[in-house]
């Protein structure tokens, strides 16, 4: 990091040329973490909920979703491995044996692509760059499961022996998601030029490859060759982010798949149970993709822009479950799903998905592939995936719905639905689309089981980039002669430079920065004594709003910046140019500290507030010292550590107030049983405030804040909230360490006590 410090000698301040002392403000309040074992101060653990821990799927890329506390072992190693025998585990693997022991075996494998927009890219055409990208993932997946997988073998345990056998009807499941791909962009001579005839090289999946193609971001610019009179160098191709639904494409996914090849191609005679289903990604991408290149486009065909953009993507969707239920057939998957954000979005929102439309596209590629011959059996389709936790409330219901329609969920009955009706409209594309799905209800599945995505992690209009002042849908121009896209397309499509998200210093909630719903660990213990860990509710409640340490080691650094030796020479002499800019630089840092110090309270993004150390923080720092003497250096890393932990602490009170929105317990009242007779009480005032910031995050309808017990972590109260709705039958959780399975397991297993909304 270009953290560099300044130094100070015996003699005063000063500039020093060599021997630069590097430190790292965000690894400074990071390593507690990771080096420091948990103390919890529950100690009870429920009984074991098969039921609930059924539900678990447990994810591994996304860190957003990822429980924040790291607690290795005594064999685990620095980077997550872990000594099982003679035999050091993968850190997925790792994982993945923590899962099994436990009972659980659903796994879901990160979305391609597994490329950095940095990375220096080979300059041939022939480079396996984006091909290799595409599928690190599913490499990286189905080598850890093996290694899990053999490691459960020789500990010969009971439980693991139910996962192993898929006893009691239970098999590992794994997803996987298609949508999203790396592609090389090469020119019709670099086409010409490269070698088709060789398998699995980025010639087979350059932009354009395959009908549908939609470029949505670009991870590496590419180089224009150059010439001097020495030497030539080779230009090096762009490489961008495309996504794509075509049959064509997911076709040629799986049939190239490592899973697939690994797990169900020439399987035979392997003992491993495993279920594979593959996802549609997004497909409210495409309708993104449409408005963006169509927004000029003029037709007479009565329709909005809007309106053929959905039409498109039901088309590309079409296409896609096409492909997977030719590949159920071919044995290539078990069955098909579709993982979409636009799932949870309201239904003005331009990217806005509706459930229905997934059934119906599942009938039209089923009638497709196999015809109306009733022998053959039911649609392939078995997971509806979509994000949802206790601020994006939408997930839910829309999950209710889904689980009404097949009769699982207690919700509305919508066993009627479809039903011919005298007051229903029966040109409403809506009504016929009811009464289609009615008249086929023999082609879909009896029953499609909903998981829910990052249940605890919360974005604002879904991520999309949408504010409070957007306008839903399309509007026509002034002149009347041609629809304009008003709404703000999602984030991922801005272009580059475009600072509409706002600040990212922490006081923010933004598309990129979202809202964690966590709390954290933070040290409990003055200064010179052996740390230990509390969860930031358990700190709050028994020791206050900020750290032990935080206020004495904040006096420590401004004392330790007064650069008192150079304004006590200032009075006897003039001072030198490098001490008037050590000077200048002391009183930079001390401002920095007070003004960080002041807008504490304000703090509510702890990713944002780390992105702010280093873009502001930091450059001022490196811009204002060359370097700083050990003992210097040593104060501004303690000082950021501590004050890390109280942006944690605010950030993780401002959420629990969210969330609880006015809820108070008082005092219990006499009584045997203390739990029953807690005396709760609602703030109105808070309850207002609350509902406001709801509603300006665009979090859905407000119905009352959550009664959350001050001893339950968010996590574990956002977990279990989640699992206990009969609706969802699977929580994707990110997980990266054997810990976090650890927690969600035990946050199954008490599902269903400890807090519930109130209306």
């Amino acid at each position: 990091n270009n953290d560099h410090m300044i130094n100070r000698s015996s003699s005063g301040w000063s500039h020093q040329p060599h021997n630069i002392i590097h430190v790292n403000p965000i690894d400074s309040h990071r390593r507690l973490y990771s080096s420091t074992p948990i103390i919890y101060n529950d100690h009870r653990h429920p009984p074991k909920n098969e039921h609930q821990r059924h539900k678990l799927h447990i994810g591994f890329a996304s860190l957003s979703n990822s429980l924040p506390f790291e607690s290795p072992d005594e064999s685990t190693s620095a980077n997550g491995s872990k000594q099982v025998g003679d035999t050091e585990l993968d850190p997925h693997a790792t994982i993945m044996l923590t899962s099994m022991r436990g009972g659980v075996s659903n796994f879901d494998c990160p979305a391609p692509p597994l490329i950095e927009s940095n990375k220096s890219l080979p300059s041939s055409a022939e480079s396996l760059t984006c091909w290799q990208a595409n599928r690190q993932s599913e490499v990286q997946i189905s080598t850890a499961f093996d290694q899990a997988w053999e490691a459960l073998l020789e500990e010969d345990d009971s439980e693991a022996s139910h996962v192993l056998h898929g006893e009691d009807g239970r098999t590992t499941t794994m997803t996987c998601r298609l949508g999203y791909r790396s592609a090389v962009v090469l020119s019709d001579e670099d086409i010409k030029d490269a070698k088709d005839s060789t398998d699995n090289s980025d010639c087979h999946e350059r932009e354009g490859t395959f009908d549908g193609d939609a470029r949505v971001g670009v991870l590496f610019a590419g180089k224009p060759a150059q010439e001097n009179d020495d030497s030539a160098t080779t230009g090096q191709p762009a490489v961008v982010l495309v996504h794509n639904l075509s049959e064509e494409y997911v076709l040629h996914s799986l049939r190239t798949s490592p899973l697939v090849q690994q797990y169900k191609l020439g399987n035979e005679s392997s003992e491993k149970n495993i279920q594979l289903i593959s996802l549609a990604h997004n497909p409210e991408t495409q309708i993104a993709a449409y408005l963006l290149s169509n927004q000029h486009q003029q037709t007479d065909d009565g329709l909005t822009l809007l309106q053929r953009a959905h039409g498109y993507m039901k088309q590309s969707l079409t296409s896609s479950f096409v492909g997977y239920e030719t590949a159920v057939k071919e044995g290539l998957i078990d069955g098909y799903g579709v993982d979409s954000n636009g799932l949870s979005l309201p239904e003005s929102h331009d990217m806005h998905f509706g459930w229905r439309d997934v059934l119906e596209c599942a009938v039209d590629a089923y009638l497709e592939v196999h015809g109306d011959d009733e022998t053959i059996g039911r649609s392939s389709l078995k997971v509806i995936r979509l994000p949802g936790n206790v601020l994006e409330t939408r997930g839910a219901k829309v999950a209710n719905e889904i689980g009404s329609f097949f009769g699982i969920s207690d919700s509305d009955d919508s066993s009627e639905e479809g039903l011919p009706s005298f007051t229903d409209d029966q040109n409403d594309s809506h009504v016929q689309q009811k009464q289609k799905l009615r008249k086929l209800r023999n082609i879909l599945p009896k029953s499609v089981e909903v998981y829910v995505t990052r249940p605890l992690t919360a974005y604002p209009y879904g991520g999309t980039g949408w504010g409070p002042t957007s306008s839903p849908g399309l509007a026509e121009n002034s002149g009347g002669s041609s629809n304009v896209l008003v709404s703000t397309p999602p984030l991922f499509l801005k272009k580059q430079g475009d600072d509409s998200s706002g600040d990212s210093d922490g006081k923010n909630i933004d598309a990129t920065h979202p809202i964690r719903i966590l709390d954290y660990q933070i040290e409990n213990s003055p200064m010179g004594q052996e740390p230990a860990l509390l969860w930031s509710n358990h700190h709050y409640n028994q020791h206050g709003p900020r750290p032990a340490a935080y206020q004495p080691i904040l006096n420590a650094a401004l004392q330790h910046f007064d650069a008192d030796a150079i304004l006590e020479a200032s009075r006897e002499r003039e001072l030198t140019v490098e001490e008037r800019e050590t000077l200048d630089g002391c009183k930079l840092l001390q401002g920095m500290m007070h003004d960080l110090d002041a807008s504490l309270d304000t703090m509510k993004s702890f990713a944002a507030y780390e992105e702010y150390l280093m873009n502001v923080a930091v450059p001022l720092i490196y811009g204002s010292f060359e370097e700083l003497d050990e003992e210097s250096a040593g104060m501004l890393q303690l000082f950021f550590r501590v004050h890390g932990m109280a942006v944690r602490m605010v950030v993780a009170r401002w959420t629990r107030d969210l969330l609880v929105a006015g809820w108070k317990r008082g005092d219990s009242s006499s009584g045997d049983d203390d739990e029953i007779n807690i005396i709760r009480k609602k703030d109105k005032h808070q309850e207002q405030e609350m509902a406001k910031v709801w509603k300006v995050l665009g979090f859905g309808d407000f119905a009352g804040g959550y009664d959350i017990p001050e001893d339950v972590t968010l996590q574990e109260f956002a977990l279990k909230h989640m699992l206990k709705d009969d609706a969802v039958q699977g929580l994707v959780i990110g997980c990266s360490r054997p810990e976090h399975v650890l927690e969600a397991m035990r946050a199954a297993d008490s599902s269903g006590s400890d807090g519930d909304k109130k209306d």
